[in-house]
């Protein structure tokens, strides 16, 4: 059916199609541009709001620990009260200046520096327009060791906002500190930040947009060269083929150029000299054999003869080169060959969609950024497994042991110690079974009790591997948060941010290793476990 087009129809066709397809692209990209901007919006709350938790957690933590230290030195609880009120008071964070701490004792308000007068009173009835006891919640949350409560609270020259507080307890002492912020706040934040994205989007689409019509223009510009390029050499060669056929042989054409259509036209050009040569010689061979009849009348049978014979010959070549001229202008009506090496030409045109999407990779990566949480993040990523090699255990359970004794100095706790199989050789690396066992020593001394308690650290080897176990006789930990204390961040005790397990478990694996968890109301058992050296995975042998 295609062969009843012409050809200049099918390439500037082709042409439009590629227009149609580079339209469709754009568009499409566009469509999903909008539901991406309200994806990166939602992540980006949600960062900015783990962010503030992170926050909140961080500040609540370090002045827990400054109280409990503080609060050490005055034995009677009034004294400890005045201490508390004094030191918060003048506290203030945030840009507004609305975020500030604040200390309970079960329900009972200690220290609430925008109310003072509250100070001493049971604030367990107070209730959100929600509903919420948000003053009963966050006894709750502390009391179990700390968590977040969402609620409504009236903000100074604002009225009511919605807050989000944390909550833990001081250790050794009954009282718990808390300190919220308000989600408007993060709400105005999130909103410019909505806004930035959003122009980000424009300016893209924009720029898109642009460049696509830039590249439409320019490729139809060049499209329509390269048609007119092909299709008026192709025109004018089976002009020039049907004028032959016709036995007009004053054809000339331009063939300018190094393309096979150039080719051809040269090719025409040749023939058509050379027919027209055989012609003009065989006319000038007949006048010969006229003029000879003419002067010989007594050769007249043999001049007609001779005549005849060249006449004969000259029709019958001429036929032939007829014919020629014919199919030639036939297989000028088919040049797949040339049509089929500009349709793949055309086809290998680049689609805008690969820059649109270079910009949607800033944009999250703009995203991502603000999602990282740069320490902790940064120390886990350089856990890299290096070599393994046959190690002393008494080195890994010497470092264990110092981690262990700093972090119980550090929280005021006195740890007695357990060592066994001191003489026992791991094959492990070094450096990354040393971490394990320090994190985890540290998360043992810090689970024990008040009054301090016991950590045993054993080490064996064997055709099974090598293994390191370190036992504590702390409180344990709660059956429903065991699946989660290898999370990053998460944490059960008062200390800490939560990355101690995690850091172990990345350190077991990129070794070939692994770490379990088995707690109790009596104390933790942690065994760090690594394969023999037949069992290590490529790479870490």
């Amino acid at each position: 059916m295609l062969r009843r087009v012409p050809v200049a129809v099918r390439l500037f066709g082709l042409v439009g199609l590629v227009v149609v397809f580079a339209a469709a692209t754009f568009f499409f990209a566009v469509s999903i541009a909008v539901p991406l901007e309200k994806t990166v919006v939602r992540r980006t709350h949600q960062a900015m709001l783990d962010g503030e938790k992170s926050k909140l957690t961080a500040a609540v933590g370090s002045m827990a620990a400054a109280l409990e230290q503080l609060l050490k030195a005055i034995p009677d609880e009034a004294g400890r009260k005045a201490l508390i009120r004094q030191i918060l008071d003048p506290i203030r964070f945030e840009a507004d200046g609305s975020g500030y701490f604040f200390v309970y004792q079960g329900t009972v308000n200690i220290a609430l520096p925008p109310r003072p007068e509250l100070a001493g009173r049971d604030l367990a009835d107070l209730t959100d327009a929600d509903g919420v006891r948000y003053v009963q919640e966050l006894a709750r949350q502390a009391q179990a060791g700390g968590g977040f409560v969402s609620y409504i609270f009236h903000k100074p020259l604002a009225g009511e906002e919605h807050k989000l507080s944390y909550a833990m307890m001081i250790p050794g002492t009954d009282f718990w500190i808390g300190s919220g912020v308000y989600i408007d706040n993060v709400r105005r934040e999130e909103a410019r930040v909505a806004a930035v994205i959003q122009g980000a989007f424009t300016k893209a689409a924009t720029v898109s947009a642009a460049l696509f019509a830039c590249m439409v223009l320019a490729l139809c510009g060049l499209s329509l060269a390269i048609g007119y390029s092909v299709a008026r050499p192709l025109a004018e060669a089976t002009a020039a083929a049907e004028n032959i056929a016709a036995g007009n042989f004053n054809v000339h054409l331009a063939a300018d150029g190094d393309d096979e259509a150039t080719r051809l036209q040269a090719a025409l050009n040749t023939m058509t000299d050379i027919l027209r040569h055989d012609i003009e010689a065989i006319q000038v061979h007949r006048a010969e054999a006229e003029d000879k009849a003419t002067l010989a009348q007594k050769a007249l049978e043999d001049a007609r003869r001779a005549s005849l014979e060249v006449s004969v010959q000259a029709n019958l070549r001429f036929q032939s080169l007829r014919k020629i001229a014919s199919a030639v202008a036939h297989q000028l009506r088919n040049p797949t060959t040339i049509i089929g090496g500009l349709a793949r030409l055309l086809l290998k045109t680049p689609s805008p969609r690969q820059n649109y999407l270079e910009y949607l990779d800033g944009i999250i990566d703009a995203a991502q950024r603000i999602e990282r949480i740069a320490t902790a993040v940064n120390d886990y990523s350089q856990i890299h497994a290096g070599q393994r090699i046959l190690t002393p255990a008494r080195d890994i359970l010497a470092e264990a042991r110092s981690a262990g004794e700093n972090a119980a100095a550090r929280l005021g706790l006195t740890a007695q110690w357990e060592i066994q199989g001191e003489d026992s050789i791991l094959l492990a690396d070094p450096a990354l079974l040393a971490l394990a066992a320090r994190e985890v020593a540290v998360n043992a001394v810090e689970a024990l009790p008040a009054g301090g308690g016991s950590v045993r650290l054993t080490a064996m080897s064997g055709p099974q591997g090598s293994v390191v176990v370190i036992e504590d006789n702390g409180k344990g930990i709660p059956e429903e948060e065991r699946q989660f204390v290898m999370d990053p961040f998460y944490t059960t005790k008062s200390v800490g941010v939560g990355m101690g397990l995690t850091r172990a478990q990345r350190a077991m694996q990129e070794q070939g290793g692994s770490i379990a968890l088995d707690s109790g109301p009596g104390g933790t058992r942690v065994t760090l476990s690594l394969p023999p050296a037949a069992a290590t995975p490529a790479g870490n042998a």
